[in-house]
């Protein structure tokens, strides 16, 4: 599991669900298999909990790009 409170705060960071998740996940399998290393002090935290403290202080983030950005929310889903 994950600390509730965490998630709460990367959820103020990030709000959609879906993006949230998706983040978390790959930035806890980097830290899982080492390939990339902590930006925290990662003692007693699972990899699940370092990502959201990762997003929840700010050091991790996510942008979309130019293109992107110009577009609306229903433009991103459907295209």
């Amino acid at each position: 599991m994950f600390n509730t409170e965490l998630y709460a705060a990367a959820a103020a960071k990030i709000p959609e669900k879906y993006l949230l998740t998706n983040l978390v996940s790959m930035r806890a399998r980097q830290i899982q298999d080492r390939t990339s290393d902590p930006m925290i002090d990662p003692t007693d935290l699972s990899p699940i909990d370092i990502a959201l403290k990762e997003i929840a202080e700010g050091l991790l983030t996510h942008q979309w790009g130019e293109e992107e950005a110009e577009k609306s929310d229903a433009e991103k889903l459907f295209g």
